[in-house]
């Protein structure tokens, strides 16, 4: 029984990492794309591990696409930072409750904060004034991937919401 539940959460992070290629084939501008919105509804429901890689590989699979327009040195900075935004993400969802409002909003907000306000200034010494040109993009795409994340959880069948291979449940 325990090799069904590995193979269920493989299957689904299988198709988590396929969507997050196809998002990243959704440019908003540059490598700025449509990647996160899987990662962030991986870091619901496998949890923040699987979220924080979901968030890394989208992000490189993004800039990869893009031809690394930021050097890839840069790109495995933001790769890091997505990461992190994807791990507190989830983390937050699972320990305040995936299904509270409060919880929701703080995750967001929270993913809204590392991917572009905070993620700027430590860009900054790297890419001086540009960085600043990518605050709207940035903005856009992050507020984009958060909803379409929201709303695909929203619609998700409740037997999936609730599967025993969701971290924290195994």
């Amino acid at each position: 029984m325990g090799n069904n539940l590995a193979l269920k959460k493989l299957t689904l992070t299988a198709l988590l990492l396929a969507m997050c290629i196809i998002g990243a084939n959704i440019k908003i501008l540059g490598s700025i794309a449509l990647d996160s919105a899987p990662a962030f509804l991986g870091a619901i429901l496998l949890g923040p591990w699987i979220g924080a890689f979901l968030g890394f590989f989208g992000h490189m699979t993004s800039a990869m696409l893009s031809g690394f327009p930021l050097t890839l040195p840069i790109h495995l900075i933001i790769g890091a930072l997505m990461a992190l935004c994807m791990f507190a993400f989830g983390w937050i969802r699972k320990k305040m409750g995936v299904n509270r409002l409060s919880a929701i909003i703080l995750a967001d907000i929270v993913g809204y904060i590392i991917n572009v306000p905070l993620e700027i200034p430590l860009l900054y010494p790297l890419l001086k004034g540009a960085i600043i040109a990518l605050f709207v993009p940035l903005t856009v795409a992050t507020i984009f991937n958060i909803v379409i994340c929201e709303a695909l959880y929203v619609v998700l069948p409740q037997r999936v919401k609730q599967a025993d291979f969701i971290e924290g449940h195994v």
